[in-house]
């Protein structure tokens, strides 16, 4: 290695250096490749048939156990909502039905169509015959001196605006005055 100059360690050192990089991309590859599924082998149909008995339960003390359905009383009977839930058109509920009312029951101006007394409060009010209440609030004097912009009445007008030269290079970032 002593008659090696810098220039070929260099080089050698960035060769060996690629080929450690080669050898990880091939790893890092190599371990996202998926597997192919290995199908298991079937059995031989050769292969012996077991025959598989399963014994009745015995009934205990020779006692054959009875089950009877729970009575439905004839009282509860389903309610039919109108509901369908066979084919491919289903409901929930059935679909709602507007009540019919006569030309007379529509005429009547004592009673509402479903049959209830109209009270003063369901009596159309006349819009244009409304009186609008008087202003009874005693009104405010506007202080002297001050603007006519609301929420800036007691502001002085000071007269023209000025500005002030302020000496700087231009950074906003700069610290101004002491921060204790």
């Amino acid at each position: 290695m002593k008659n090696m100059n810098d220039k070929t360690k260099k080089w050698l050192t960035v060769t060996g250096c690629l080929a450690v990089c080669a050898v990880l991309v091939v790893l890092i590859v190599a371990q996202f490749k998926t597997e192919k599924p290995v199908d298991a082998p079937l059995p031989s149909p050769s292969s012996p048939v077991s025959d598989v008995t399963v014994a009745p339960p015995e009934a205990e003390n020779g006692k054959d156990v009875v089950v009877t359905p729970p009575e439905i009383p004839a009282s509860s009977q389903p309610t039919d909502n109108g509901a369908v839930s066979s084919g491919t058109d289903q409901n929930i509920q059935a679909n709602p039905v507007k009540p019919e009312y006569t030309e007379e029951q529509l005429k009547d101006a004592t009673k509402k169509p479903n049959g209830d007394e109209v009270t003063p409060q369901d009596k159309p009010v006349d819009h244009d015959k409304v009186e609008q209440p008087k202003d009874t609030t005693p009104s405010t004097p506007k202080p002297s001196g001050g603007n006519s912009i609301p929420g800036f009445d007691n502001v002085p007008n000071l007269g023209e605006n000025h500005g002030e030269y302020v000496d700087g290079d231009g950074d906003i970032n700069k610290q101004v005055g002491t921060m204790d």
